[in-house]
């Protein structure tokens, strides 16, 4: 698996809202699945102007060489002094293409939100056996987080990782064409999925799995 160029764009306000220089950025390709875009935003309770607070397309040199693991976020001074950091698998960049070596991989980036809107535009995810998609609510070491998954050829799912553990919280059609843009949303207990604008998912997290997610605020990629 491998993302070429992938963009995260943390910001405050309902409505997402990204930069024309960032989304230029060209697609990714994660071995047949490709990413061409990630964003993030919080949920408040009243909309607010959107503030880029993080992204990366993967592009800028780093002492960390081809490594994912503690690599700055491309342009600082925009998208905040902050840096990845790899929960499962071994991500290297190499020619602009971000490589995972193992399934249900994760890279986050801190954001400081709980209630965050996540949104990823996915190429090639239309073929069996494909996944690709965003997690929220990451809690970092341990793993815990809720991901919003597209599942070639025409399924979406909303899933609760717990450390080793999948669950399939919801799961629905979708159409999936040669690109596909999926955005998870959490508001309190309520969660959305949507694919290409259209909602497929909405789900209330029980009381256990809200606890669950308790202090999950990190945003990222997940195949």
């Amino acid at each position: 698996m491998s993302i070429r160029r992938a963009l995260l764009v943390i910001a405050a306000g309902t409505a997402i809202a990204v930069p024309a220089a960032l989304t230029a950025a060209s697609a990714s390709s994660l071995g047949g699945v490709t990413s061409k875009s990630l964003a993030a935003v919080n949920a408040p309770a009243s909309n607010l102007a959107p503030a880029v607070l993080t992204c990366d397309d993967f592009s800028r040199a780093a002492a960390t060489g081809s490594a994912l693991a503690s690599r700055p976020v491309q342009l600082p001074a925009n998208c905040g002094a902050f840096a990845w950091t790899v929960h499962r698998g071994t991500w290297t960049i190499t020619s602009g293409q971000l490589r995972a070596t193992t399934a249900n991989a994760t890279a986050t980036i801190a954001t400081g939100q709980t209630n965050i809107s996540a949104q990823a535009t996915v190429l090639n995810a239309n073929g069996s056996s494909r996944i690709a998609g965003v997690a929220i609510n990451h809690t970092g070491a341990t793993r815990i987080y809720l991901a919003a998954a597209l599942s070639g050829p025409g399924t979406v799912q909303l899933r609760l990782v717990n450390g080793g553990t999948i669950t399939t919280l919801a799961s629905a059609t979708a159409t999936i064409g040669a690109t596909a843009v999926v955005r998870i949303t959490r508001n309190g207990s309520a969660i959305t999925v949507s694919v290409n604008g259209t909602l497929r998912i909405s789900f209330t997290l029980t009381a256990t799995q809200v606890t669950t997610l308790a202090g999950g605020t990190r945003v990222g990629l997940y195949w």
